[in-house]
């Protein structure tokens, strides 16, 4: 939406502002804007086509991160017939624009992954649960998105064997709260601790889906000992008697179905909205699923290093 339009749409919904500024626009279809009341006040307007969806469980969910004090933007007003919903204005400090690898923020990754199982932990009732097969519809987007109709490829290996394994692991593991889309991006550093965001989408679902998303990183990898620490502190914190070596494994199997489905989604993102401002992420995702993909699917891995990493860097290339 232009700017003019933001006002106006804040002004009816009873926050008249003197500025309007474009935050984020997500996969989901929601825009973000910095409201500004006054030169000093700030709000954040969250706008979703009434005939795309609604924010009835983002709102539900909301209440319940307040009572169980996870930090999350304070809901000021919703609208369903507008589309809109009047938040709290967290700051710019997003985690996916810091270095968390600098000293200053060593302690960051710690903090998320403490906000992980307070969030996996927390009652929050009436919410749906992920199914097996959708998962598995959702890797399906590897090959019928990303590969085929994004780059073109008439894919001749066989994904079949690797995602059986996948369901079946993720079967196998503990199943919580799961945001599934937990990332830097949606973590922000808030007045001495990590606020979430965007968390319409949580559901009962395997464990290592989220932990993926924190450990994974789309933008950088982490050393393995920071890795290792953290999941000692993770397992500490959820008392699991585990060592970072066996929960590692949850993610080694969340991150392969998170990785698929994430290539067929940014994939689809720009080829039904024309939306480029995620497809130089791809390169890292598809490394990080070769490399976590393991060595007895010795074909699958070298025909997405051989075949496929090529023709995504000339796709991306022309674009």
């Amino acid at each position: 939406m232009k700017e003019s339009e933001v006002i106006q749409l804040a002004k009816n919904c009873g926050f008249p502002s003197i500025k309007a500024k474009a935050l984020k626009l997500e996969a989901s279809g929601r825009e973000y804007y910095r409201l500004h009341l006054t030169p000093d006040e700030t709000k954040v307007l969250c706008y979703l086509n009434p005939e795309k969806g609604n924010h009835n469980k983002f709102l539900h969910i909301s209440n319940f991160f307040f009572n169980e004090k996870i930090k999350s933007p304070e809901i000021f007003y919703s609208n369903s017939d507008e589309g809109v919903t009047i938040q709290e204005d967290l700051g710019e400090k997003c985690l996916i624009d810091l270095d968390m690898l600098s000293v200053s923020n060593k302690e960051m990754l710690k903090d998320s992954v403490a906000l992980l199982a307070k969030i996996q932990t927390a009652n929050i009732p009436q919410i749906p649960k992920l199914e097996l097969d959708d998962l598995n519809d959702q890797m399906n987007k590897l090959t019928d998105v990303f590969l085929k109709d994004f780059l073109g490829i008439t894919f001749d290996n066989d994904f079949n064997e690797l995602q059986d394994e996948v369901i079946e692991k993720l079967s196998e593991q503990p199943w919580m709260n799961c945001h599934f889309d937990f990332e830097r991006r949606n973590l922000i550093a808030f007045d001495n601790e990590i606020a979430v965001i965007d968390f319409q989408d949580l559901s009962s679902g395997p464990i290592g889906i989220d932990l993926a998303g924190l450990i994974i990183d789309h933008y950088i990898k982490y050393p393995d000992d920071t890795i290792a620490n953290c999941l000692d502190h993770y397992s500490d914190l959820m008392e699991f008697q585990l060592d970072s070596s066996d929960i590692f494994e949850w993610i080694r199997w969340g991150a392969i179905q998170r990785n698929m489905r994430i290539l067929g989604t940014l994939s689809s993102l720009y080829l039904d909205n024309e939306r480029t401002f995620r497809l130089k992420d791809l390169p890292m995702i598809l490394s990080n699923l070769i490399d976590l993909i393991p060595e007895k699917y010795e074909s699958v891995k070298s025909y997405l290093s051989k075949e496929v990493q090529p023709q995504l860097l000339k796709k991306l290339s022309q674009i």
